[in-house]
């Protein structure tokens, strides 16, 4: 690199990025968002955002807290990385500027809102989109962010980026987790935790609604723990066949049939299910003198136990083979045999491996919907192996196209909530089972 390059770097991209954080500043000051409510067409810059609620007659329009919040911490993002500039930490304050413009990004899922609530309260036509201001800020923040980045030259920058990168996984969690929170818990509130999580009874559109979810927590569970008591065992011993027993020309036709099922749209499971599988459970139990139509928690299980195979498979067949061969050696030079290497070596080996493909098996049990719902009939009702069944998952995209607003709407909200507390606990609990068994390995 030249002293020419050199000195055009240290010296015109700060202030070329500092510049264009500037502008960006100052577009918060122009036509941010337009909201239309009937005849009235109303435009506000970002300052405006941020204290502003609308009046449509006797109607108020708020504008949703999240909103609010994504702009003030993109402004205040913007300004610290300003000064990161001004200080000289170029890596710093591209991600600060970087946050600027994602949190921008945020803010086009609460717009939206605006017009939602409107429509909601009777008034139409309600639209709200956003404008030449934040379109500049967004792009502005970007530049910025490049330009801050480059000075410091191409490792430190690559390093910078996988950084972000992380960060940006790690925000996504929290942005999701924060709405859930927010989007759920008014109603577990008004309706009472004990009531709701324990309730028996799920009338949403009754004069008097109830809105007791206990059987659908119960239909998730039983279907969860049904299908992974079915699905791992079936996995764990299809994968060592695959890692360690099959030969190659078997391996070459077992592993992409397996593949193939992780490719199927979950809406084929279903209607295979629906079609071949509920039928079939209909015939058999129906010649032993049980009345059954076939959809319910036997269908849910056996048909989530399918879908997560080839997860469990995959990342199980995975860990074996990573098992160091020195280990498999060593206990066959003991006298064992095979089979017993197998299970008393390689597989406490790869634990950790394998718990890791359960957690995901257990994330897609619990969080399946669409097969789900052409198998599972649909009431809720305390779950039988035989009777129908609405699991939670169900019951959110059963109800999300007809719910109206106010409480039902916001009750399906908080049986998401419930589900991901649910999924997060379960992540947490392997993870810990799996580090500590790792740790006791170790010793």
């Amino acid at each position: 690199m030249t002293k020419k390059d050199a000195s055009f770097r240290k010296k015109i991209l700060p202030l070329l990025g500092f510049l264009s954080g500037l502008i960006a500043l100052a577009t918060a000051f122009l036509p941010y968002a337009v909201i239309t409510l009937g005849n009235y067409t109303l435009h506000f810059d970002a300052i405006q955002m941020i204290y502003y609620n609308i009046r449509y007659g006797s109607i108020l329009v708020e504008i949703p807290l999240g909103m609010r919040i994504c702009i003030i911490l993109s402004l205040l993002l913007m300004i610290l990385g300003l000064v990161l500039i001004v200080l000289k930490k170029f890596l710093h304050a591209s991600a600060f500027l970087f946050g600027a413009a994602v949190t921008s990004i945020v803010q086009l899922i609460f717009i939206s809102q605006v017009a939602q609530e409107a429509s909601r309260a009777g008034i139409t036509p309600a639209t709200s989109s956003m404008l030449g201001g934040w379109t500049f800020f967004l792009l502005l923040s970007l530049l910025a962010a490049a330009l801050s980045l480059a000075v410091n030259g191409l490792e430190k920058s690559a390093e910078m980026v996988f950084k972000v990168c992380a960060t940006i996984s790690i925000g996504m969690v929290v942005v999701i987790t924060v709405y859930m929170f927010i989007s759920g818990s008014p109603a577990i509130v008004q309706i009472g935790p004990g009531a709701f999580l324990f309730g028996t009874k799920w009338l949403p559109t009754a004069s008097s609604p109830q809105f007791g979810i206990l059987y659908m927590i119960l239909a998730s569970l039983i279907g969860c723990v049904g299908a992974i008591a079915i699905g791992v065992p079936i996995g764990l011993m299809t994968a060592v066949f695959l890692a360690e027993i099959a030969p190659k020309w078997v391996r070459s036709i077992v592993r992409p049939s397996v593949e193939l099922l992780a490719g199927i749209p979950s809406v084929i499971y279903g209607f295979w299910g629906m079609k071949v599988l509920v039928p079939f459970i209909r015939t058999v139990f129906t010649k032993f003198g049980f009345s059954t139509t076939g959809s319910g928690l036997m269908a849910v299980i056996l048909i989530l136990a399918v879908m997560i195979l080839p997860t469990i498979v995959s990342v199980a067949e995975t860990a074996l083979k990573s098992v160091p061969i020195s280990y498999t050696e060593a206990a066959l030079a003991l006298g064992n045999t095979k089979i017993s290497t197998i299970f008393s070596v390689q597989i406490p080996a790869a634990r950790s491996g394998i718990l890791a493909g359960v957690i995901l098996g257990v994330g897609r049990a619990i969080g399946e919907t669409m097969a789900v719902i052409m198998v599972a009939g649909n009431i809720v009702q305390f779950p039988s192996l035989l009777s129908s069944v609405r699991p939670m998952t169900a019951g959110i995209a059963f109800e999300m196209g007809y719910a109206e607003a106010g409480l039902h709407r916001q009750a399906l909200f908080a049986i998401g909530l419930v589900l991901f507390v649910f999924i997060m606990l379960v992540n947490i609990t392997f993870t810990f089972i799996s580090r500590r068994g790792v740790q006791m390995d170790a010793k």
